[in-house]
């Protein structure tokens, strides 16, 4: 799964990846959690890519005020690539609202002797990346429109494998465009784009608990603590 991960890539170098202008000054984020805002790619009414912010837990556009009382109140910050196309939550979100979701790494626990130690995982040639996503417009617990959004996993490729059984999927560049259409038909073709990264896409190293509290933040949270490398 994905449940927490860092967005730290300047406004100028995202807007350059995904070929938009971005006018939002945002800081570098370095422990993004469930329920907060997300930034997110998506193609809007004037079938234009737009950068814009999401809360991180998808709630269904049918969905009434009380569905995360009714849900057990834990936010839907994952959907599952094997099922996210026939699955009533996600079904519709997935044929005509797909979205990326811009990040530099993800974090990830492995129980150990020590405890649950967190490891931040990133590509190994480093950069942006885009998860693939889905945002849905519903209807929050005041009862007010909000925006919101899942990220999608898969099953953990080679790299992964070691440190946990899942993965979210990142979208490659070439794919922006096939992945965003909005066009229902095209939903077939976007099914196609839901795997694991190849191996050595990925590279793992162990980072401070200090991660855990998601009121923590700043640049040290990424450093390697020292540990070997899980390979």
């Amino acid at each position: 799964m994905c449940g927490r991960f860092l967005f730290t890539s300047p406004p100028e170098a995202v807007g350059r990846a995904f070929e938009i202008a971005i006018r939002d000054n945002f800081p570098p984020r370095y422990n993004i959690a469930p329920t907060q805002p997300i930034a997110i790619i998506r193609i809007n009414e004037k079938r234009a890519r737009e950068f814009a912010l999401a809360r991180w837990g998808f709630i269904p556009s049918w969905a009434k005020k009380d569905y995360h009382e009714r849900v057990g109140g834990k936010p839907l910050i994952n959907a599952r690539g094997e099922t996210v196309a026939e699955k009533p939550t996600f079904r519709s979100a997935f044929k005509r609202r797909r979205c990326l979701v811009p990040a530099d790494g993800f974090y990830e626990w492995k129980t150990e002797k020590e405890g649950r130690q967190p490891y931040l995982v990133k590509p190994s040639a480093g950069g942006l990346i885009a998860f693939a996503g889905l945002w849905e417009t519903a209807v929050d617990p005041d009862g007010g429109e909000i925006d919101t959004a899942a990220i999608i996993t898969t099953e953990a490729g080679t790299d992964i494998a070691p440190l946990h059984n899942r993965e979210p999927v990142v979208v490659a560049p070439e794919n922006f465009a096939r992945w965003l259409a909005i066009d229902e038909h095209e939903a077939g073709g976007a099914q196609e784009l839901v795997a694991a990264r190849p191996k050595g896409f990925w590279t793992f190293y162990a980072v401070s608990k200090a991660v855990n509290n998601a009121r923590n933040e700043g640049e040290a949270l990424a450093h390697e603590i020292g540990q070997r490398e899980m390979f």
